[in-house]
Order: C-alpha cells, then structure tokens, then sequence
C-alpha cells in the first residue's frame, strides 16, 4: 500500500511538472507575441525607402505656349483664307443660363470663359473652295493653368448631357444642345451643335491642348449644314502642338 501511495506521488509530481512546465512555454510564447503586436511595428521595406526618398515635388508648371505663334496664319492652309477677328469682337460679357446647370455651354457659346484665360488670340477661316466651301470657322486660342482648362472641358462636358433638351441663354432660347463625336485630336476634345428659335445654327468644336484650350464655332451664311471643317481642327491643334514643343 506504501509502494502504491509512492508511485501515485511520483506519477502526480511527474504530471504537475509537465504541466508547469507547458504553462511556462505557453506564458513565454504568449509574451513573445504580444511584444511585437504592442511594440512599435518595425517599418516596412516600402516605408523605409519612402522615408529615405527624397520629398515629392509635384511637376512644374509647363511655360505658357506663344499664342502668336500657335496660330493659325494666312496660307497655312489650302483652301481656306485665313484672317485676324477684329478687336471690337473680342471679350463677350457672359450672360445667365436657365436652367443654371447650362452656363457651361453659354460661356463657350460667348467665349466667356470661367475663370477668365491669362491670354488668348484668334482667327476667322472661310473655306473657299473644296466640300466645305461657305462655311466660316471663328477660332480661338485661350491660355489657362493646366488645371483650369482641364476643368472647362469636364464642366462643358457634363453641361451637355445636363442641357440636351436646351436652356435659355439671356434673350435666346436654345431647342437643341446636342453632342456630336470631336475630331481625335489634342489631349481631350468636345464638340456640340445649337439650335435655336431666330438663331443661326452653329456647330462647335473644344480643344484642350496642355494648358491651351481651342474653341471652334462655325457657320454659313446659306443656313445650310456647317459642322466644323476637320481640317482646320487638325491644323490648328497641331500648330499648338509644335509651339508647346519649342
């Protein structure tokens, strides 16, 4: 019975010292752990190269393009006569627009940009020959922050899916303000047409280039159709381009 109650205390103490013996490990495990989930995390491969990296400097702004130079000239393009626009017709006020989700389209309409362009310089093309014979082609070169005429295009862009069923524009009332596909030039372009009651048709066409937004607006005298002519789009956008490059 003695050698009974010695083996059964053998065999509990044996018990109890695996079982601290567990506790113990399982204790130093636990503590390990929880060290390095309540420690400071040791920064990331990525987050050390960010800290050792020189600080961001956002691009500069890119050097406003010479107008003068960017614009289209006389015999630049055949079949069609090219002309300065008259300061008397420059510098449109801007009017209202109901509804006022539309003042987007009304600024492009008058040329009365929001916010206002630091430069701009413009251009009267009359095709005198070819299919696009009789259609007047008024063109405008604007100069903005990068930033700015991204923003016009985008604002006339959603004007016009907000306008398709026309708006008031001061004393004109527009029936029709619809979308048309833009020549694939420049970095972004819209085009659209309005029409209204006692107004003559008017094809438009916008431009961003850089910073240098390009407003196209033509007509004919005859009423009939005058969507802008493509090939002074591409002439002039790529007249842009160039000045840019210098």
């Amino acid at each position: 019975m003695e050698r009974l109650r010695s083996i059964r205390g053998t065999t509990n103490a044996a018990a109890l010292a695996t079982a601290s013996l567990m506790l113990l490990t399982a204790c130093a495990g636990g503590e390990s752990e929880g060290g390095s989930a309540s420690a400071s995390p040791t920064p990331s491969a990525s987050a050390s190269a960010s800290a050792s990296a020189p600080n961001y400097e956002p691009p500069e702004e890119q050097a406003p393009v010479d107008l003068a130079s960017a614009v289209l000239q006389p015999g630049d393009l055949a079949e069609f006569q090219i002309s300065e626009i008259p300061d008397d017709k420059r510098d449109t006020p801007a009017t209202k627009a109901d509804p006022a989700a539309c003042r987007p389209v009304e600024n492009v309409r008058l040329e009365a940009f929001e916010p206002k362009p630091s430069a701009t310089d413009r251009r009267y093309a009359l095709a005198t020959a070819g299919e696009f014979r009789g259609t007047g082609t008024n063109i405008t070169l604007a100069s903005f922050g990068a930033a700015d005429a991204e923003k016009i295009l985008a604002e006339l862009r959603t004007a016009l899916k907000d306008c398709a069923k026309g708006y008031a524009g001061g004393a004109l009332t527009f029936e029709e303000v619809r979308t048309l596909d833009a020549v694939d030039v420049g970095d972004e372009a819209v085009a659209f047409h309005l029409r209204g009651r006692g107004v003559q048709p008017q094809w438009y066409t916008v431009v961003r280039q850089g910073s240098v937004l390009v407003r196209f607006v033509s007509s004919a005298s005859t009423g009939k159709d005058a969507p802008v002519p493509s090939p002074v789009v591409v002439q002039q956008v790529m007249k842009v381009q160039a000045a840019a490059a210098r």
